[in-house]
């Protein structure tokens, strides 16, 4: 699937882009920025401040979607939350497309931690993502070929400056910074009976989106890379997303939310690709 190919899918079946974003993400294409934030359980005030935020979407016609738009430091920006799981991002990204205007896109969320070195808080740059997920297949031609375990990447161009980007601010905030690599579930229950295999396989961490994120954009020609915040690890002790944090985790997980990857986010669509 391409850019053209999904625009000739809709409108033979009647229907154009403005129509397709009015009924579905019920906006305009004109209300949406170049700069992209998507996040499946954020809301923008965990980063942003409440005036820099303007509700633009309460709830979406197609899946609910929130969406608002955001000023911070000059740079503007539409945020997106899409809810969990793989297809409700994977659909917003191929809605946005057709507005025409995306320029760049950051996937920003919580991460799972599979090895001792990601601490609660912690950023992660995801290499490449896993597909775990169904809602990958629907992107290939053949839609009952087998897409599981796929490595999906991050634009080459967008990761590397999100690298730099990323490695300057948390080297002025003492923050700590990990390259991903992520496995997609479709699950977080029943994704614990298989996490020793996944370990195995050579992950380190553990999300339900950035796979199917990565497939659509590169698809589509969307620039796109993850921003992930470690949230739980489950190979440390009393460290998963069962169990609780310490305050002491919390406050700098906090902080790394509301002071450091905003500055990274800034930093990254300032940027020319």
């Amino acid at each position: 699937m391409d850019h053209q190919s999904l625009l000739s899918s809709m409108e033979k079946f009647g229907t154009t882009p403005e129509e397709i974003c009015l009924n579905t993400l019920g906006v305009g294409a004109d209300k949406i920025h170049e700069n992209i934030l998507l996040s499946p359980g954020w809301f923008p005030e965990r980063m942003f401040l409440t005036d820099e935020i303007e509700e633009i979407v309460q709830s979406s016609p197609l899946f609910q979607y929130k969406i608002w738009n955001i000023t911070h430091q000059n740079v503007d920006m539409t945020y997106v939350k899409t809810g969990f799981g793989a297809a409700v991002v994977m659909d917003v990204l191929l809605l946005l497309r057709l507005t025409g205007r995306c320029k760049k896109i950051l996937f920003v969320s919580s991460v799972g931690g599979l090895s001792e070195e990601l601490g609660i808080g912690d950023i992660v740059l995801p290499v490449y993502s896993a597909c775990g997920d169904g809602a990958s297949r629907y992107l290939s031609d053949d839609f009952l070929s087998d897409t599981f375990g796929e490595k999906q990447y991050a634009d080459n161009r967008f990761f590397s400056i999100l690298t730099r980007v990323t490695e300057n601010v948390c080297g002025n905030n003492n923050v700590k910074w990990h390259f991903g690599k992520t496995f997609c579930t479709d699950t977080i229950v029943a994704q614990y009976n298989h996490l020793e295999k996944i370990v195995g396989m050579g992950y380190n961490s553990v999300d339900m989106e950035s796979a199917a994120a990565f497939k659509t954009g590169g698809m589509l020609g969307m620039p796109i890379a993850a921003l992930l915040n470690v949230s739980d690890n489950s190979v440390v002790d009393n460290k998963s997303l069962m169990n609780r944090r310490t305050d002491d985790e919390q406050k700098y997980r906090r902080f790394v939310g509301r002071e450091v990857i905003p500055q990274i986010i800034v930093g990254c669509f300032n940027s020319s690709l």
